[in-house]
C-alpha cells in the first residue's frame, strides 16, 4: 500500500539540508509512495521540473505580505493531501508541522540538521516538543546536545546524510602547475565565516596556492572589497554557484571550510568522497567527521592564524600523506554515508510510521 508522505521545509534553497530532503523525497517516490513537499518560503534554488518527476511541490508566498493567505494555503494543502507521515526539516518547519499534527493526526518525524537551536525558536520548540513521534538527527553531536539539554521529549536516532560516491582513479590527480589548489564549497551565508578564511589567506601570501570558492554570492559585494583590501586577488577565485562542482573537486588538492556553525556539512562529506584532505573549523559536526575518519585537520573557529597554520601544514605534507588522509576519508564515507545505506534507513523508518506499521509502532511506545 502506498504511503502518503509530506515534507515540510523552510525553503528550497540549494543547500545541504534541502539537497538531502530532495534525495529522500525522490527515493521514497521511486518506491511508489505518494510524496508532496511544502516550502514555507517562495524559494526554489533547484533547476529542476518537479512535476516531471512526479513530485508535488507547494511554495508559500512572502509571509510579511501574505501571512493570512499562507496559513490558509498551508492548511488546505495538508487537508487535501491527508499525509500518513510528515517529515519536517529544520526548526521552523518542525514547529509548523507540530501545530498541524494537532489537527490532522499524522505521524510526525522531526529532522534536526544542526546541533544548535537558535534562541528565537527556543520557547516554541520546547513547548511543542511533545508532539514528535520520532526525532531524526544527521549527526551524533546534534543528538547528544538536544537530548542532554532536554530540548526534545523523544529519544532520537541518527540517519546520516546520503552522499554520492564518485568513481575515482587509484591516485589523486597530480597538479603540474606548481600552485597548490584548495577548494571551498559554501554559499556566502553568515555562518560560513568567509572573513576568517580571507584573513588566513592574507597571512600566506608568500606561498604558491589558490583557493577556488564555489557558492552563491547572494548579490554580496563585500567579498570582492575584502579580497582587494587584503591584496589576495591572486590567491582567491570566486566562481559563484556551480550546479556540478565535481570537476573542481577532482582537480583540487585539499578542501577548506571556515564555518562557525554547521550541522553535518555536505561539502565536507563530498570532499571526503573525492579523497581530499580537509581543513575545517572545530565545531560539532566537523569534529565528529574529521576525528571519526582521521581525514584532516581542525582549527579553532574564527582564528585566522590557526587556520593559516593548518593550511600550511597540509601544503607542506608529502603527497603520500595527503593521499593517505584522502583515502581514510573516502573509506569513512563508504562505510557510513553511502546513499544506498542512508536511503534504506529512511525507508525503514517510513515503514514503521506508515499506516501499515501503525500497530507495530503503537506496540513499541
Amino acid at each position: 500500500m502506498s504511503t502518503k508522505i509530506l515534507f515540510l521545509t523552510p525553503g528550497m534553497w540549494k543547500g545541504g539540508a534541502e539537497t538531502q530532503l530532495l534525495k529522500i523525497a525522490r527515493f521514497l517516490k521511486f518506491q511508489n509512495n505518494d510524496v508532496m513537499i511544502i516550502s514555507l518560503k517562495p524559494i526554489n534554488g533547484f533547476n529542476t521540473n518537479f512535476e516531471e518527476e512526479g513530485l508535488r511541490v507547494v511554495f508559500l508566498k512572502n509571509w510579511k505580505t501574505h501571512s493570512i493567505s499562507n496559513c490558509m494555503l498551508l492548511y488546505k494543502a495538508v487537508k487535501a493531501f491527508k499525509p500518513d507521515v510528515t517529515i519536517a526539516f529544520m526548526f521552523i518547519a518542525i514547529i509548523f508541522a507540530r501545530i498541524l499534527k494537532i489537527r490532522f493526526k499524522f505521524n510526525l518525524i522531526s529532522s534536526i540538521r544542526t546541533s544548535v537551536l537558535p534562541k528565537k525558536w527556543n520557547i516554541p520548540f520546547r513547548l511543542t516538543a511533545v508532539l514528535d513521534d520520532k526525532v531524526v538527527y544527521n549527526s551524533h553531536a546534534s543528538k547528544l546536545n538536544f537530548e542532554n539539554r532536554n530540548l526534545v521529549r523523544k529519544l532520537g536516532i541518527v540517519i546520516n546524510n546520503g552522499i554520492f560516491l564518485p568513481e575515482l582513479q587509484c591516485q589523486n590527480n597530480v597538479n603540474s602547475s606548481g600552485i597548490f589548489v584548495w577548494i571551498c564549497i559554501a554559499h556566502f551565508k553568515w555562518n560560513k565565516d568567509y572573513l576568517t578564511l580571507f584573513k588566513a589567506i592574507a597571512l600566506l601570501k608568500q606561498y604558491k596556492f589558490r583557493v577556488d570558492i564555489i557558492g552563491n554570492l547572494n548579490d554580496e559585494v563585500w567579498p570582492f572589497k575584502v579580497i582587494k583590501d587584503l591584496g589576495i586577488e591572486n590567491h582567491v577565485r570566486l566562481l559563484g554557484f556551480k550546479p556540478n562542482a565535481s570537476e573542481y573537486l577532482r582537480r583540487a588538492e585539499a578542501f577548506v571550510l571556515s564555518s562557525f556553525m554547521e550541522g553535518m556539512p555536505n561539502a565536507i562529506l563530498e570532499a571526503m568522497a573525492y579523497r581530499k584532505p580537509v581543513v575545517a573549523s572545530a565545531i560539532d559536526g566537523n569534529i565528529e567527521l574529521l576525528q571519526g575518519a582521521n581525514a584532516g585537520l581542525l582549527f579553532e573557529p574564527a582564528n585566522q592564524q590557526d587556520l593559516a597554520d593548518k593550511m600550511v601544514q597540509v601544503m607542506h605534507m608529502s603527497e603520500d600523506n595527503r593521499i593517505a588522509l584522502g583515502r581514510r576519508g573516502r573509506n569513512y564515507i563508504e562505510s557510513n554515508f553511502s546513499e544506498a545505506k542512508v536511503m534504506s534507513d529512511w525507508s525503514d523508518i517510513i515503514s514503521d510510521y506508515s499506516k501499515n506499521g501503525k500497530a507495530r509502532l503503537n506496540a513499541s511506545v
